[in-house]
């Protein structure tokens, strides 16, 4: 009876009240740090990475484990759904890029990437290319349907260690990042660098494209938040509130907030537009990666004691 208690315990979401009266869902069923989270387009499926080298994907209204896949020999740290939720890519310290069925859980492929180590991954908006990064300095574009190397793309004029990429809306931008805090923007059909977006002070770990293509959001071990414009490259708001180094950044689907996932524990909603902190809430430990559900009622967050969460927004910051 004992054991049946502790793997019910394990498997379903235990949910608890805040000091603010916020609903807070833990799940629980990693069994080390969970690195990276993804939305399945229609919210009804959450996907976490975790240093014990899974990938578990969650009922998100059950708060419960409905699949978990194993492959990765080492930690796994970058998780994408492709744009029709068909698909669900991971990538980690093992240097391969795998690629799943997300209805069955079924694997497709297994990439051997020229990244020993990759951090960062992002589906072309027609779901056809893969883009993955890492410590090589080079992007990898990868063509789905026949699991086949497509193009490299270097970064100039050194390359570096890349912690994140991602795709603009249209398809046409990549936006590359990583340990030297330069933003790099190439275009993504001839792999020609377009321009450099310069601010940060230190490596940056996550990228995020607006919905509408108009902005870029990045989040940096310099403990910033900076938006910026993607027509021209100026610099907008620099959100500055975490203690910490922020890991994750992401907007939600209308383009009205910014989340924001610290090492200082916080997960930080942001007003895009102004640049203003509408709501923060700190879990215990280090905040690895946040994301928006796809509602916009909830952030689902992982942490480095191997815990996920999905905070409930209060109605004034939905």
């Amino acid at each position: 009876m004992r054991r049946r208690l502790l793997l019910a315990s394990v498997l379903v979401g235990l949910s608890v009240v805040s000091a603010q009266g916020q609903t807070i869902q833990e799940l629980r069923g990693h069994r080390a740090a969970v690195y990276a989270v993804a939305l399945r387009p229609d919210g009804e499926r959450m996907a976490t990475a975790s240093f014990d080298h899974t990938i578990k994907v969650w009922d998100v209204d059950a708060g419960r484990v409905v699949r978990t896949f194993t492959g990765h020999q080492d930690k796994v740290l970058a998780l994408a759904y492709s744009a029709d939720g068909q698909h669900l890519a991971s990538a980690g310290l093992d240097g391969t890029v795998r690629l799943w069925d997300a209805a069955s859980g079924r694997p497709i492929a297994c990439l051997t990437s020229r990244n020993r180590c990759v951090q960062g991954l992002a589906f072309t908006p027609d779901g056809r290319r893969l883009i993955a990064c890492g410590e090589a300095g080079i992007a990898e574009v990868w063509k789905i349907s026949a699991s086949i190397l497509e193009r490299i793309i270097g970064v100039e004029p050194e390359r570096m260690p890349l912690y994140a990429a991602a795709v603009s809306p249209d398809g046409r931008t990549l936006a590359l990042a990583g340990l030297d805090g330069r933003i790099l923007l190439h275009d993504l059909t001839t792999g020609r660098q377009q321009r450099v977006l310069v601010g940060h002070a230190d490596a940056v770990y996550s990228l995020a494209f607006a919905p509408d293509g108009g902005s870029l959001a990045s989040g940096s071990v310099d403990q910033t938040v900076r938006c910026w414009q993607t027509a021209t490259g100026e610099q907008g708001a620099c959100l500055d509130g975490h203690q910490g180094a922020v890991y994750q950044v992401g907007f939600s689907a209308d383009g009205r907030r910014l989340v924001s996932a610290g090492t200082d524990g916080e997960v930080i909603v942001w007003d895009a537009g102004n640049g203003s902190a509408l709501h923060r809430h700190r879990f215990p430990g280090k905040t690895l990666c946040a994301a928006f559900t796809p509602d916009g009622r909830h952030v689902a967050a992982g942490s480095e004691r191997s815990i996920c969460y999905l905070l409930t927004l209060p109605r004034h910051v939905r």
